[in-house]
Order: structure tokens, then sequence, then C-alpha cells
């Protein structure tokens, strides 16, 4: 996988399907040694129509996807995704636990991870993300504000 098409499509969910909508998805990177782990999440009604068709989405208020990217860098600076095992979660501001049902899907270019869950906007979710990437455990922990529109 090249590095601009591992990169396009992280930044894909955050291509929002209205120039104006001014929300930014939450991002996190998590490192380890050469292993990156990116976790993005997103409502769903901000996904453009083609990122919503390409990751078999349909986009609904009250719903929000969550991306996770394993990736390996090489000694040549190549990063290219790599398959691991994911697990998310989620808190919301009133402290209740969820859990994100996690679904791999391989491309040509990668691997990739993506998980819906329900959102009750107006509402600050705290994602919980853990992957075993190569043998290696990863942790990544980030919050997303979400908003009525």
């Amino acid at each position: 996988m090249t590095s601009s098409g591992l990169y396009r499509f992280l930044l894909f969910p955050l291509v929002l399907a209205s120039a104006g909508a001014g929300l930014a998805g939450a991002a996190e990177v998590a490192r380890l040694g050469d292993l990156e782990m990116h976790s993005v999440a997103v409502p769903t009604t901000e996904l453009t129509p083609e990122a919503a068709k390409d990751y078999n989405v349909t986009p609904t208020p009250g719903r929000g996807l969550l991306t996770v990217t394993l990736i390996k860098k090489g000694r040549n600076g190549k990063a290219e995704s790599v398959p691991g095992q994911v697990y998310a979660g989620g808190f919301t501001q009133n402290n209740q636990l969820f859990t994100i049902p996690i679904r791999e899907v391989r491309q040509a270019d990668g691997v990739y991870y993506l998980g819906e869950y329900r959102v009750n906007a107006p509402d600050t979710i705290r994602f919980l993300v853990n992957a075993n990437v190569l043998g290696k455990p990863m942790k990544s922990e980030f919050s997303q504000a979400f908003s009525v529109h």
C-alpha cells in the first residue's frame, strides 16, 4: 500500500458532505515502535456518499462510524496496513459503557477495521480502542463531541 493510498483512506471519512458542516472527526494516533494505530470517529451523516458506499454504511442520524487502521512503518519510510485484532467501546458523558462491534474490511490497498455505534446527541463519547498488532498490544483513548444539527 502506498502512503498516499493509506492516508486517503484514513482521511476519507473526514471529507464532509458539506464544507460548512463545521465538524471535524476525532482522530487519535497511538505509536509503539514501528507500529501505529490510527482511530477516527465521525457521525455517519457527515460521510460523503462515496465514503458511505465504500464503507457499506447507511448515513443515519444517531449513528457514528469508528475507523481503525493498523500500520507498520518500514525502514524505507513506507507505511503499510497490517492485520490484527481490534476491540472498541466507549463511555457516554453519563458514564454509560457500550461496546462497538468491529468488522474487518480487506481491500486491494490494505486491511481496515470499522465499527458503528449509537449517538444520542448532544453527547461527548470517550472512545477506548485496543488492538493486538503483530503480537503487540496497543491502546488508544480519545473523545468526540457530537452535536444536534
